[in-house]
């Protein structure tokens, strides 16, 4: 009998460390506004010759704490933003944030900037999306890209 619940709390175990592992795949790896400048991130874009995109949040928006949890966790965004765009997550509130704002003239939240490596917006979107429409605008901003 022990050796049964030995087994089935090891296989339970397993299947939370999966999970657990599942779950931080699922997620935008976003650099944050206290890790790295604005500046410094068009660096890496351009080093990377990738697009820039930035999420201008707050930590009190009601719909940027919806795209959190739903649109930026669904996989096939997950996976999309993660290999095509260097992505970038901004606090309106903080000193950066108020300068992003002011540069990109963001006045509401949340805003979605997808900027080439020389610093011009391609495309910005506001409020919230589903996964399929965050997609299809990220198309876009890729196509608007080439033809720079």
């Amino acid at each position: 009998m022990k050796k049964i619940i030995v087994a089935v709390s090891l296989v339970g175990l397993i299947a939370l460390v999966y999970a657990c592992s599942r779950e931080s795949i699922k997620k935008i790896n976003f650099v944050k506004n206290t890790d790295k400048t604005m500046e410094q991130m068009l660096a890496e874009a351009k080093l990377q010759r990738k697009v820039l995109f930035v999420d201008v949040f707050t930590t009190w928006c009601g719909p940027c704490k919806w795209m959190d949890e739903n649109t930026f966790k669904d996989g096939r965004v997950t996976e999309k933003f993660n290999k095509k765009f260097i992505n970038y997550k901004v606090d309106g509130d903080s000193f950066e944030g108020v300068n992003v704002g002011i540069i990109y003239r963001v006045d509401s939240y949340p805003t979605y900037l997808f900027i080439s490596p020389d610093g011009r917006v391609l495309h910005r979107i506001e409020g919230t999306m589903s996964a399929e429409g965050l997609m299809q605008e990220a198309d876009l901003a890729t196509k608007l890209s080439l033809n720079r």
